[in-house]
């Protein structure tokens, strides 16, 4: 084949080539988008976060992102930690109903926060969600994270006896049984199980007897399995010694003289008055002694000691439980020790009121104190002449605590308290403190060159118009060791010029926050917002 030929037949390969690569590649482009389809990855898109923002008692609250073309947001809850064969509940959110918690540019840059109640407290949960379009039926993945509640509180009181408790819960929450251990040494032996009937749940209380007095119990209520409450309390008297019935009319002196034991535990019947017309001077022969009250339909006993309390020797324990004292405004310094040493000087559960001075008056020399303690108690018109509450104005005591809590106390007169001793530590916690009518300049007198180790007072709620008086924290500026934080003033809280050092001023008066506080109710009035509620001032009145 000669050159031109040669060359003739190469182009036409070349355009025959070249019709058939054509033709292929727009048969090609004529299907390109026709590929088939599976359908498991025909869905919506997961949220791009799922987590827990806060986990309560009984409560969670999830945040998450939006997905585009989702209608609506399904939840399951389990409790096989992420493995989901255990659905214990599926909730249905409508994502028309969701409202933003932090807006985005998209759909999926919205962040959205959850609440989901009615859980168990103590309890392991998982949780997972998926977003789904209802209008073509897709789907995404589940998301899924896992989170466990902390403890739940149900109880509302717990009233330890001598030999029993009153124990009372919130009557709506779900309840099956109640348990009752004693702890020792950090142990903790279970002692018996409670069946509670139809009633107790009702009633939301239940009294357990056979109890041992001074000792330490724990009490947990359940509803099957799931743990709703813990209280751990210690029931009254002690545990050792003599226990002595006391009757209306008895001399108190007499029969702690006669006792048999060095610890004496003095039992007062509710519903009923106690007149002690002498002054009561606590024998040498009695070290430790209890004043405890037995609750008669949860009234508290009465003791009218209008001649106040006195030592002989030194003592251990001084010990006033679940009762009311009224001095009557007798005796103005109700308790003035003359060189004595105590252990413990404490109040539990007691109604303390109509002392003209002082509860506790430290003058002399060679008076220690190691612990003053003030729980779950009602203070009322004390100092009203003058001294305080406490008056400890003797520079040579020594005391290791003061410790007041869960307390209310109201017009108390000069100073809460006269603490010019040496001292470890001072606390005041979950208190509320009152003066309507009574003029109290200083609510502390110290000595700044003696000023406790320690000092904490937190959770307070100071309130009432002080009598028109501007109330200063201290005698002096007292700030470089005093301060009161998580502490509250109502608006018609008078300050002075040493402030109470980060407390918070509220916007309501306290006739606006309370129910009744001038006859010593301050339950909160029916839709008041305070965000110190369940945390700041006596628990009492949650």
């Amino acid at each position: 084949m000669n050159a031109k030929k040669q060359y003739k037949a190469t182009l036409w390969f070349l355009a025959l080539l070249l019709t058939f690569i054509g033709g292929t590649f727009v048969s090609c482009s004529d299907d390109a988008n026709e590929w088939p389809i599976d359908k498991s990855y025909d869905r919506l898109y997961t949220t791009t976060n799922f987590s827990v923002e806060k986990s309560m008692a009984t409560s969670v609250i999830v945040k998450f992102n939006g997905v585009k073309d989702a209608t609506k947001y399904v939840f399951e809850f389990s409790l096989d930690s992420l493995a989901f064969n255990e659905i214990v509940r599926t909730e249905e959110v409508k994502a028309d109903t969701l409202t933003p918690y932090s807006s985005g540019k998209t759909v999926v840059q919205t962040e959205y926060l959850k609440l989901f109640e009615d859980l168990y407290g103590t309890t392991r949960y998982s949780v997972r969600v998926k977003a789904v379009n209802e209008q073509t039926g897709s789907e995404s993945i589940w998301n899924k994270v896992s989170f466990e509640t902390p403890a739940e509180q149900i109880f509302t009181t717990v009233t330890p006896g001598i030999k029993d408790v009153t124990m009372r819960w919130d009557a709506e929450k779900m309840v099956s049984t109640l348990r009752l251990g004693q702890t020792a040494e950090g142990d903790t032996t279970w002692l018996q199980t409670v069946t509670l009937t139809d009633e107790m749940k009702r009633n939301g209380e239940t009294l357990v007897e056979g109890l041992t007095p001074g000792t330490d119990y724990i009490a947990q209520i359940l509803n099957d399995s799931f743990l709703r409450g813990t209280w751990k309390f210690r029931t009254l008297g002690s545990a050792v010694g003599q226990t002595i019935e006391v009757s209306p009319g008895d001399d108190l002196l007499e029969l702690l003289t006669n006792a048999t034991h060095e610890t004496v535990t003095l039992v007062f019947t509710g519903g009923q008055e106690y007149d002690i017309a002498n002054q009561l001077r606590i024998p040498e022969n009695v070290v430790n002694i209890y004043f405890a009250g037995k609750a008669v339909n949860g009234q508290k006993p009465v003791l009218n000691m209008t001649k106040g309390l006195r030592l002989s020797g030194n003592k251990g324990n001084i010990c006033f439980q679940a009762v009311i004292m009224d001095d009557n405004m007798g005796e103005a310094y109700w308790f003035n020790p003359d060189k004595n040493n105590v252990d413990l000087y404490s109040f539990q559960n007691c109604e303390i009121r109509n002392i003209p001075r002082t509860l506790l008056y430290i003058n002399n020399d060679g008076v220690n104190f190691r612990e003053i303690r003030i729980d779950d108690c009602i203070l009322h018109n004390i100092g009203t002449s003058g001294y305080g509450m406490l008056n400890i104005g003797k520079s040579s005591v020594v005391m290791e605590t003061i410790s007041i809590t869960n307390t209310t106390l109201c017009e108390i007169g000069d100073q809460m308290m006269d603490l010019r001793c040496k001292i470890d530590l001072f606390k005041v916690d979950c208190c509320t403190f009152c003066n309507y009518t009574t003029k109290l300049q200083k609510w502390i007198r110290a000595d700044n060159k003696r000023a406790p180790k320690e000092a904490k007072v937190t959770n307070t709620i100071f309130c009432g118009p002080n009598g028109g008086q501007k109330m200063n924290h201290g005698y002096n500026d007292y700030s470089g060791w005093l301060e009161f934080s998580s502490c509250y003033l109502t608006s018609d809280f008078p300050e002075g010029d040493n402030k109470f050092t980060n407390a918070a001023r509220l916007s309501l008066n306290t006739d606006e926050m309370f129910v009744d506080p001038q006859n010593l109710d301050f339950h909160l009035k029916p839709g008041v917002n305070f965000k110190g509620k369940g945390s700041a001032g006596d628990p009492r009145w949650w």
